[in-house]
């Protein structure tokens, strides 16, 4: 591959820690240069929360302890700070603000011309959070425009077809522990989707006690929309130029 440059679309500060962060972490050790780009900042994150006083933080003052904690947790991986990126658009608009966040996103692909991007899984995937969907939409959009041959890997994705071990517990805790604004809404994910997700996916890796798992493709091979997101499909062939399948 010409290219070593890596670039991995989150939706909010905390996904990839969620679902990629062992993988990351070896392509940083095999000397790749690897950028997050965060479409929103988790400014009105507070799932789960408990404390009322919490609610204070809401907004933009949420959103700059959030960039800070990405911030963190990109240095325990081995990322620097100047290679994290956000778009800004608002948390929980990505859908209302589809197009901005395509050009966005657009700009950064065409700006590093990466030869490895990661997205959340948009068709095929078990969380169906609204900024998910669309930002793995828009992200697989602009990097077909912009990156045509990079290899695309989707996460947290019910059709994975790669798994990458993920047995050093302790790393992975100690990077979600970098998003402490996210503890409430972490006792409740952390044990029933992301532990579940990679048990279940080192079972099927067959090597592997707990890994993380991925759908790689390309943006030449065709996706599929599934029902339930018939605007998602309309916006996807509008920006393709293409049918939708």
């Amino acid at each position: 591959m010409k290219n070593r440059t890596v670039l991995a679309f989150l939706a909010h500060p905390d996904d990839t820690d969620n679902y990629c962060a062992h993988f990351l972490r070896s392509l940083v050790s095999a000397g790749r240069e690897v950028h997050l780009c965060s479409f929103t900042r988790g400014e009105h994150g507070l799932g789960g929360n408990r404390d009322p006083g919490k609610e204070a933080f809401r907004g933009t003052r949420l959103g700059r302890i959030r960039s800070r904690e990405l911030v963190l947790a990109a240095r325990h991986v081995g990322i620097p700070a100047e290679q994290v990126h956000f778009l800004d658009i608002e948390d929980g608009t990505v859908a209302r603000n589809a197009r901005l966040a395509y050009a966005s996103a657009r700009e950064i692909v065409a700006s590093l011309e990466p030869g490895i991007v990661l997205m959340p899984e948009f068709y095929d995937g078990y969380y169906k959070h609204p900024d998910h969907v669309y930002a793995g939409m828009v992200a697989f959009l602009a990097t077909r425009r912009e990156a045509p041959r990079a290899m695309v890997m989707l996460y947290h994705s019910l059709s994975n077809n790669y798994f990458h071990p993920a047995d050093d517990v302790a790393f992975g805790e100690a990077a979600i522990k970098c998003h402490a604004s996210q503890a409430d809404f972490f006792r409740f994910i952390r044990p029933f989707y992301v532990n579940v997700e990679q048990i279940v996916n080192g079972f099927k890796s067959g090597g592997s006690r707990r890994a993380e798992g991925y759908r790689v493709t390309g943006t030449w091979c065709p996706q599929r929309i599934r029902r339930g997101f018939s605007m998602l499909g309309k916006l996807f062939a509008l920006f393709a130029g293409t049918p939708v399948l």
